[in-house]
Formats: C-alpha cells, sequence, structure tokens
C-alpha cells in the first residue's frame, strides 16, 4: 500500500470520528469502508472495517454487537447491490444511503427494546434521514479525493 493511501485512510478515520462526534446519529466511517471496498483490495477493507469496528464498539452506548450487525448488513447489502447496479453509480449509492438510514431506524430501535430504552421518535428519524442524506455526498466527496491521490493510476 503506498504512502499516499495509508494517509487518506488515516485521515478519513480521524475526520470520520470527528464528524461523527459533531452530528450524532450518523455513520461518516460506512462511505468509507464501501470505497475500499470498491478498491477491491480485500485486506485493506478487513482492517479498516476491523479498526473501525472497534471504534463503534468502543465509543457507542448501544450493546456489543451493533456495530457488527450495522458494517456485516452494509457489506451484505453492497454485495447483493453491485450485482444489479453499477458500484460505482451515484444511484447505487443512493439506495444504499437509503438502506442505511432504514437499517439505522431498525437497529436502534432493536437495541433500545434490549436496553429498555425508550426513544425520542422525532430525533431518530432526523438521523435516519441525515444518514440517507449525507451517505452519498460523502461517498461522491471520497470517491473524488482518493481517485486523485498521488500515485494513483486514475489520476490526471
Amino acid at each position: 500500500m503506498r504512502p499516499a493511501h495509508i494517509v487518506f485512510w488515516v485521515c478519513v478515520t480521524f475526520g470520520g470520528v470527528w464528524l461523527q462526534n459533531l452530528v450524532p446519529g450518523v455513520d461518516f466511517l460506512a462511505p468509507g469502508l464501501i470505497l475500499a471496498m470498491q478498491e477491491e483490495r480485500w485486506p485493506v477493507s478487513v482492517w479498516l472495517a476491523f479498526i473501525w469496528l472497534f471504534i463503534h464498539e468502543g465509543t457507542g452506548s448501544m450493546p456489543f454487537g451493533a456495530g457488527i450487525l450495522w458494517y456485516g448488513a452494509l457489506a451484505g447489502i453492497y454485495f447483493f447491490g453491485h450485482w444489479l447496479f453499477e458500484a460505482r453509480n451515484f444511484l447505487f449509492m443512493f439506495i444504499l444511503g437509503a438502506s442505511l438510514g432504514s437499517m439505522h431506524f431498525l437497529l436502534i430501535n432493536i437495541m433500545a427494546l434490549l436496553q429498555d430504552w425508550s426513544l425520542p421518535m422525532d430525533r431518530l428519524l432526523v438521523e435516519c434521514a441525515q444518514q440517507t442524506l449525507i451517505f452519498p455526498i460523502e461517498w461522491g466527496l471520497l470517491y473524488l479525493i482518493h481517485h486523485y491521490l498521488p500515485d494513483n493510476r486514475h489520476a490526471a
């Protein structure tokens, strides 16, 4: 892996954690995982998923397993969807974002039920809408930045 790629993924990790602190309830690391899977460099994808999974599990207030379900479902939806759509299509990313928004609603409700929490439904719906809208935009920005990294065979 090239140094520019390592710096890119470190910046994505720190930026994603910082943005998740600013906008709670939205996963800013998920678009990076999709971008890593689109590169088809599986060791990089596995390592990033492993690190980001520990970040989610360690910093969140949900019981253990919510992050595993989140990233497992994200990978499953991506692998199923890229058979139907072009993997780098913005419409596919919007569908992935909508799926993540719906999955956020379902997963948070299930985990809150397990912990006997009551949730403000309006806040949860806002988080789902934010996840749906932010995901394709962030993926597009990450894709453009990654596409034009130095030493990239696609760079102009």
